[in-house]
C-alpha cells in the first residue's frame, strides 16, 4: 500500500471552514447578546424647564438614548419637539415598565410638532423616558429620568 500524498488544497478547504465557523461564532454571539445599552451619555438636563426633541432612534444630539432628564422633586415641564419623520410620544415608565407620567401611549407628536408636558410625579426615584410607539423604545428611544430631592 502506497502512502497517499499531502494535499495542499484539501488543507486549505478545512482551514477556511473552521476559520468560516469561528465568524459565524461570533456573528452569533454578537446577535444573541448585545452589548448593554448605553443610556444617558453623560449629558444631564436639569431646571424648572426642559427642551426635549425626539428623532429616529433617539432624543436630542443622541443617536440613539438621549440626555438623562434630573427633576427636583418630580417636577418640570418638558418642550417636545418632533423632529423626526415618524410620530413619536413621551412617557416616564418605573423600571418595572410601569407608566408613571407623560402623554398616554395614543397621543402622539406628528412631525415637526412643538408641545409642552407639565411632569409632576409624587415620588423620588431612578425613572425611565421612551418613545411608546411600537418598537421605538427597542430601537433606543429609552433614557433616565431621576426624580430627587435636588440634582
Amino acid at each position: 500500500m502506497t502512502k497517499k500524498p499531502f494535499r495542499i488544497d484539501v488543507a486549505a478547504g478545512i482551514v477556511a471552514g473552521l476559520v468560516g465557523l469561528a465568524w459565524i461564532g461570533l456573528i452569533w454571539t454578537n446577535l444573541v447578546f448585545p452589548p448593554a445599552l448605553q443610556l444617558g451619555g453623560g449629558a444631564i438636563l436639569t431646571g424648572a424647564n426642559v427642551q426635549l426633541s425626539e428623532h429616529e432612534w433617539g432624543f436630542n444630539q443622541f443617536a440613539k438614548g438621549g440626555p438623562t432628564i434630573c427633576a427636583v422633586n418630580g417636577t418640570v415641564t418638558i418642550t417636545l419637539k418632533n423632529t423626526g419623520i415618524n410620530f413619536h410620544g413621551f412617557q416616564i415608565i418605573s423600571t418595572a415598565g410601569a407608566f408613571l407620567g407623560g402623554l398616554n401611549k395614543t397621543d402622539l407628536l406628528t412631525p415637526g410638532e412643538v408641545r409642552q408636558v407639565k411632569i409632576n410625579l409624587q415620588q423620588l426615584g431612578d425613572f425611565y423616558y421612551i418613545c411608546p410607539v411600537s418598537g421605538h423604545r427597542q430601537k433606543g428611544m429609552i433614557a433616565p429620568f431621576l426624580c430627587h430631592a435636588s440634582c
